[in-house]
């Protein structure tokens, strides 16, 4: 079947970007966007057809946080239901990603949480007993070290194996019915796996060394507020804007550190505060100067990586990544960790920051000679593209988990949250709560949640892994039917795939995946713009970019309307509501004959003509669209906005017969180019000789496959020999 390319290739390589780690907060897909006017997914309140066919789509899932927290917030508001309503409901989530590494990394931790959920009835035993508490040990270091003790490595290859490399897919459905992979994913994720158990013969160049993966290594530690303002600088916002933005902070920081201040006043100091308020301060610290001590390290963790940072690490966490680029071992009952454990020796005075440090930089040495590197986190296809010369990323997972996944929003959907040191009250429970709040400990807490959840919802909930791009996600509609998955979807969320694919994809091939009869759900789609905000004025150049039009002007040609309250490229997140129904798509145009036809002409301008971009520049605006991207326009124009054929076809062979174009449609040489609205005013002429062949290449092959979804009035400009798909491989 043939499957037409839509997207040109990256500037800089095929695989656009390759991230382990996500860079936003995890945000349930149930729930409303911040900003945004779209309305929550409350499950109690859908009716019986909505409650039985709850469909999700994460397209560009990457580390899968958006997934795990929207299946915790479906188990929590599951558990409030009626018998009834239990009955009745059903809910597919679908997990796509272009990256066969990042899908096999979510399927391992999928089913590694599912195990320990099933191995532990609390997170107690899971912290306590043996083995759930190693499982929690692989997930740990799979997902956040570049590095591991070689024990959790061995049980690593030991679970990969047993359900995945010496496995077959059909025993693979019978134990995890509730997790759907298809054929062509599963051998996608496998593949990756085998490299995994075997990566000193699976990766070309040689597999690294735990001394070369980590030499590069720089986890990123920092000031918050630092932090913001380079990730702003980087995206190419100006002097003005990063000076409101940091003035907010300031002020919000602020506001923060007089509560804090005000909390300590109530606060009772334990003996480890005051033990290390006099290190830092003196013996003859007074009770008033200990108490602004104790705001000011609350705030020094906060704006090491907000209040989730800061509650739910230790200052041992921290330490031990920032003298050996690696996750520290979590003492537990684990036997092999104990062994593990013999080689680093904290002295007696093990609260003092030098005696630690001490320790580990022993144990450095250990790290080096033992530990192995963790496979888990390098793709062998890029590392092979880059030739080995791109390993590792900088982020902290000391930061950036807690940051990341342990938000309030999940904290409130677990049935056993961290402990709160605000709600202890003696210095024995006070105690209790810092040793029991390290990355590992609540790592093993959050995974473990997860497992729960998918048990819980057994025979509830399905989810599907999907490799391959999302803009051509749809075009397996009736294999999917047949196979009884969905083919429509309630939410869709898609990161920041626009920063590649443009805008104008998602309309036309995207948003066509919403349900279109939803009665009790808003059916939407959100995404956002993360690596080149900066190059955007407006919101309305950023839509412009690749669509050709405005943004209250894409709302009317594609049925679509933004939820959002102020759309913008700097807020979380843009959600675009569908807008209407099939019966009212074959309305009255939303533009004049005389603007589609100027649209449209200015559509496939801006594709054959996409203006000068500096290749090296990290911040460049991308114009992937193609001809048959264009071609798939006039399709929807017809096929799914109900325009007229007719007029449709006049357009395409104006394009086609035409040497000269003569046109309202103006086309801008800026990159980015900027949003026009209503200067498309004089008549211009554009000569297309150069290409119509092509043109009429594509044209024909849309035809001769049933692509086009109208006909021409006249062919005789159209190749008559049938297209062929020739494969040319080539060696080293």
């Amino acid at each position: 079947e043939f499957e037409p390319s839509l997207l040109r290739a990256s500037f800089q390589n095929p695989y656009v970007e390759y991230y382990n780690f996500g860079h936003d907060e995890s945000e349930s897909l149930l729930q409303r966007n911040e900003g945004s006017n779209a309305q929550s997914i409350l499950l109690d309140d859908l009716d019986d057809e909505e409650l039985s066919s709850l469909s999700l789509l994460f397209g560009g899932v990457g580390d899968g946080r958006h997934a795990f927290v929207t299946l915790l917030d479906a188990n929590n508001q599951y558990q409030s239901l009626s018998e009834a309503k239990q009955d009745t409901f059903r809910l597919h989530m679908t997990l796509n990603d272009i990256s066969a590494q990042l899908l096999a990394k979510d399927a391992l931790v999928l089913v590694l949480a599912h195990e320990l959920g099933g191995a532990a009835d609390s997170v107690k035993t899971a912290l306590t007993t043996a083995d759930p508490f190693n499982i929690g040990l692989v997930i740990y270091y799979a997902t956040l070290g570049y590095a591991m003790p070689p024990f959790v490595y061995r049980k690593m290859v030991e679970h990969i194996k047993r359900w995945f490399t010496d496995n077959t897919l059909e025993n693979f459905r019978h134990t995890f019915p509730w997790l759907v992979v298809s054929e062509d994913t599963w051998e996608g994720i496998v593949r990756i796996m085998h490299s995994w158990v075997d990566p000193e013969t699976q990766y070309s160049p040689n597999f690294p060394s735990t001394i070369e993966i980590l030499s590069p290594y720089r986890p990123a530690v920092g000031n918050r507020g630092d932090n913001v303002m380079a990730g702003l600088s980087s995206m190419g916002a100006g002097s003005e804007l990063m000076g409101d933005v940091k003035a907010k902070f300031d002020s919000a920081m602020e506001k923060k550190r007089a509560d804090i201040v005000e909390l300590s006043r109530s606060t009772t100091l334990t003996p480890e505060i005051i033990s290390a308020a006099k290190r830092a301060l003196g013996e003859e610290a007074t009770d008033e100067q200990m108490r602004k001590f104790l705001a000011d390290m609350v705030m020094d963790q906060m704006m090491e990586g907000g209040p989730s940072a800061s509650l739910y690490v230790s200052p041992m966490d921290k330490l031990f990544i920032e003298q050996t680029k690696c996750l520290i071992p979590q003492f537990g009952p684990s036997d092999e960790m104990k062994e593990e454990l013999s080689f680093f020796v904290l002295g007696e005075n093990g609260s003092s920051k030098e005696e630690a440090i001490k320790a580990i930089n022993k144990y450095k040495s250990h790290i080096r000679e033992k530990w192995v590197t963790n496979p888990v986190q390098l793709d062998p296809f890029y590392w092979s593209f880059l030739n080995g010369n791109k390993a590792v990323d900088e982020f902290n997972p000391v930061q950036e988990f807690p940051q990341g996944f342990m938000t309030p929003e999940v904290i409130s959907f677990m049935s056993e949250p961290p402990p709160d040191i605000l709600q202890a009250k003696t210095d024995e429970e006070k105690e209790k709560v810092f040793n029991n709040n390290t990355l590992a400990f609540n790592l093993i807490r959050y995974y473990w949640h997860v497992g729960r959840a998918v048990s819980d919802l057994s025979g509830k909930t399905t989810i599907e892994i999907a490799l391959g791009s999302i803009i051509s996600f749809g075009d397996t509609a009736s294999d999917r039917e047949g196979n009884g998955l969905p083919t429509k979807y309630h939410r869709i969320t898609l990161s920041n795939i626009p920063d590649y694919t443009g805008m104008h994809s998602l309309f036309v091939k995207i948003a066509p995946l919403l349900s279109l009869k939803s009665k009790s759900v808003t059916p939407c789609i959100q995404s956002n713009c993360l690596l080149n905000t900066g190059l955007w004025k407006s919101f309305d150049d950023y839509i412009f970019s690749t669509s050709a039009l405005g943004y209250k002007e894409a709302e009317a040609v594609f049925r679509l309307k933004v939820a959002d309250e102020e759309p913008s490229i700097w807020g979380t997140a843009t959600v675009w509501e569908q807008d209407g129904d099939d019966d009212e798509r074959i309305g009255s145009l939303p533009l004049s004959h005389d603007e589609l036809r100027a649209w449209l002409h200015r559509l496939f301008l801006s594709n054959i003509l996409p203006p000068d971009r500096d290749t090296n520049s990290l911040i460049r605006e991308e114009r992937a669209s193609n001809v048959n991207l264009f071609l798939l326009t006039l399709s929807h124009c017809v096929n799914h906005l109900g325009m007229p054929a007719h007029f449709i076809s006049s357009i395409l062979e104006d394009l086609l017969k035409k040497k000269i174009l003569v046109t309202k449609a103006t086309l801008s040489n800026d990159s980015p180019a900027p949003y026009l609205g209503s200067k498309d005013v004089s008549k211009k002429r554009f000569v297309l000789s150069a290409f119509q062949t092509d043109l009429a290449n594509q044209t024909a092959v849309f035809l001769q496959n049933n692509m086009l979804g109208f006909r021409l009035i006249d062919t005789s400009f159209l190749p008559t020999q049938k297209a062929s798909l020739y494969e040319l491989k080539l060696s080293g």
